[in-house]
């Protein structure tokens, strides 16, 4: 992506909840919504920046690889899918990759659909999981006679310039009753991050590529709330564990990425008490799922 970012925001104006306003907290490169408690950059990237990134740079090797070794978290959104939702329906993956949660859920008996802008991962997914998937940006206009009994989205929202619009879609091809299931950053978690990305200059690629928004569980709350959705809940999502160090790879990035898993076992392992002694109220975690029905 080139350095310029062309698209700027009122900066009196939540871009979410549309709370006006001269009393923005600023946090880092972002600023925060003091009614919805969203966090958002007053300076975005334009959707054309957006799709070359996602498109060109994302997609490495090891981002493929990646997204591979995360089927264990992709197992745990899908048994959150089943407590809501016992028996086998229609899912939708949206932005979902080289498809490893679809083949996740495939596996457990549901007729399975996902739309993947990237050319290249929906390859992969070809060739790794046999899945065909819509090469293409969401619109509910791809589905205009399909009803999904669950629609997942994971690591998306906070990246789109307008997650509103965005959310009120998915809402056309979500069947009535059926269950919504966001996985995304947390800004409960990541707040104090933003003093870090601002001291080391790094306005985009410090959260998951650019990461445009922060939501809070509040934030949540409210959007869901405005859409009709019930039973809005959160839960602390498992980390994605790096490899253990291969044969012949160099001993400090071996250290470190054993360092970072340690890390993220320690933090998932404290949020996850934080949620039990508060009895499900308190999420904490860096990363969550967020999951709502359908009214």
């Amino acid at each position: 992506m080139g350095s310029i970012v062309t698209r700027a925001l009122d900066s009196k104006c939540c871009p979410v909840c549309g709370t006006v306003t001269d009393r923005f907290a600023r946090r880092g490169y972002y600023v925060r919504c003091p009614r919805c408690k969203v966090a958002f950059r007053e300076r975005q990237e334009t959707e054309e920046e957006l799709e070359d990134y996602w498109q060109e740079e994302f997609w490495t090797e090891r981002e493929i690889q990646k997204r591979k070794d995360r089927e264990p978290v992709f197992r745990h959104a899908f048994s959150l899918l089943q407590r809501r939702v016992p028996r086998a329906g229609a899912v939708l993956d949206i932005g979902c990759g080289i498809g490893t949660f679809l083949a996740v859920c495939r596996e457990g008996g549901w007729d399975v659909a996902g739309v993947e802008p990237s050319e290249g991962a929906c390859r992969v997914a070809r060739s790794e999981y046999d899945l065909e998937l819509t090469n293409a940006l969401f619109s509910s206009a791809l589905f205009p006679d399909r009803r999904f009994d669950a629609v997942f989205a994971a690591q998306v929202v906070h990246h789109l310039p307008d997650p509103v619009a965005f959310l009120a879609d998915v809402d056309r091809v979500l069947a009535p009753g059926g269950v919504l299931m966001l996985r995304t950053p947390n800004l409960i978690a990541l707040e104090p991050g933003f003093l870090v990305q601002r001291a080391l200059r790094r306005e985009r690629g410090f959260f998951l590529g650019p990461a445009l928004y922060a939501f809070h569980p509040d934030t949540w709350r409210l959007i869901l709330g405005r859409l009709g959705y019930e039973e809005v809940t959160f839960v602390n999502s498992r980390p994605y564990l790096e490899r253990p160090p291969a044969g012949g790879e160099a001993l400090g990035a071996g250290a470190r990425r054993l360092a970072v898993t340690a890390v993220k076992r320690v933090g998932y392992g404290a949020a996850e008490a934080v949620h039990r002694l508060s009895a499900g109220r308190a999420v904490v975690g860096s990363s969550i799922f967020v999951l709502a029905r359908k009214g």
